[in-house]
């Protein structure tokens, strides 16, 4: 009695290491290596992007991903030129690109809400566009998604150039303000505004996304590779939807994972950190819907115009692809 016993023993075993055996994960030697790019530095806004690699969700795609930092008009040339496949751009970029023959791609529109606004002091009482009249307003310069969001800003209040000042102060919005060398800053929503409430300061927050329907950051490819190697799109958006989804249901996980990636996040203040993830978050979009954007995109394209950005409109429709959407 205790022979089949025995042998039934073995036979299980041996067909648990078999099943062991056939399901080994990939290992990075097969892995297809790309490299996403990134704009600005390593910070806890990339979280889906972090969280997607630390996860799995990229692996689980067969890929291995590379993260790049950079400036966001460098790089926009050599994904629209072919010579870089991914990157996050803003939605301005990706129209001004397209407008200079660089066939750029939206593949999914990160976020839902234009990421620019204006804060001030609550003491200046500035509380709505119309209030900027007669203000000193600082913004990193006359370029990018700070300047663009501002105009459309200004020009939705009925304001001229003349009606303000213009001053470009880098990216001391924060200390502009407490020293108030300007009235006002043009600000990235979540960044400044928690930095300013973690420091004590009562402050007015105009969100351009309240009075615009402009494009946010989106994933972005180029017409190449949609048209050569859609399958590669597909599972780079995919992977990314997860990871985006992932770090919005659980930011405490999220936030956890970029210690690995954003250099001195453990040495940081948590509380400001964790609020700029937190404020990050609500403007993502996390349940895209195929055909939702025409009207964004179309509203970007008419403020470019109007700034003389653009000489001649394009068909936004080319800006962006649905078809890869989960």
């Amino acid at each position: 009695m205790k022979r089949p016993l025995f042998l039934l023993i073995i036979m299980t075993i041996l067909a648990l290491s078999a099943c062991q055996a056939g399901s080994t994960p990939t290992t990075n030697a097969q892995l297809r290596e790309i490299t996403i790019n990134l704009t600005y530095i390593p910070n806890v806004q990339f979280a889906p992007f972090y969280v997607a690699i630390e996860k799995g969700y990229f692996a689980e795609e067969g890929l291995q991903v590379k993260l790049n930092y950079g400036n966001e008009a460098d790089m926009i040339a050599l994904v629209g030129s072919g010579k870089e496949q991914f990157m996050v751009a803003s939605g301005e970029q990706v129209l001004m690109a397209r407008a200079q023959g660089l066939p750029v791609v939206s593949v999914y529109p990160w976020y839902k809400k234009f990421p620019v606004g204006v804060v001030s002091l609550k003491e200046q009482n500035i509380q709505t566009p119309q209030d900027l009249k007669g203000k000193v307003i600082g913004l990193p310069g006359l370029y990018g998604a700070s300047y663009i969001g501002f105009e459309a800003l200004a020009n939705y209040a009925g304001l001229s150039d003349a009606d303000y000042t213009l001053s470009s102060i880098g990216f001391t919005q924060v200390e502009a303000l407490v020293s108030q060398t300007v009235d006002a800053a043009v600000i990235y929503l979540p960044n400044e505004p928690s930095q300013l409430r973690a420091l004590g300061y009562e402050i007015n927050v105009i969100a351009v996304s309240d009075y615009l329907d402009l494009v946010g950051n989106s994933l972005v490819t180029n017409e190449e590779t949609i048209a050569n190697d859609p399958d590669l799109v597909r599972s780079v958006v995919k992977a990314f939807y997860r990871g985006v989804k992932a770090a919005a249901e659980n930011p405490e996980e999220a936030y956890a994972i970029c210690a690995k990636y954003v250099e001195n996040l453990t040495e940081a203040d948590q509380a400001v950190q964790q609020a700029v993830l937190a404020e990050s978050i609500k403007l993502w979009e996390t349940d895209p819907l195929p055909g939702s954007q025409q009207e964004s995109w179309e509203n970007m394209q008419q403020v470019l115009l109007q700034l003389g950005l653009m000489s001649q409109p394009v068909d936004v429709q080319g800006a962006y692809h649905d078809a890869f959407l989960p």
